[in-house]
C-alpha cells in the first residue's frame, strides 16, 4: 500500500486488522487538497477504523486518528 500522497496533497489511509482487508471496496482511501480537510476527513471516520494514518506527498506521516486514539505525529 503506497502511503505517499501525489505531489501538494495527503492522504488519508483508514485500516481496521479484521475487517479491512476482507472489505470489498478494501481500507478507507482518500487523497485531500489540504491537510485540514485530511484532519477532518480522518477524524469523521475515526469510529469505523481502528487505524487512520495522515500522510503527506513525502510518505510522512502527520497526523494519527480512528479507536481511541488521536496524535499529532
Amino acid at each position: 500500500m503506497q502511503v505517499q500522497a501525489p505531489k501538494g496533497q495527503y492522504r488519508v489511509i483508514g485500516l481496521d486488522p479484521i475487517d479491512t482487508l476482507t472489505w470489498p471496496s478494501g481500507p478507507l482511501w482518500k487523497d485531500c487538497e489540504t491537510l485540514e480537510e485530511a484532519r477532518e476527513f480522518a477524524d469523521r471516520n475515526g469510529e469505523l477504523y481502528l487505524w487512520i494514518y495522515v500522510y503527506d506527498d513525502r510518505g510522512e506521516l502527520l497526523y494519527e486518528a480512528g479507536g481511541c486514539n488521536q496524535r499529532e505525529a
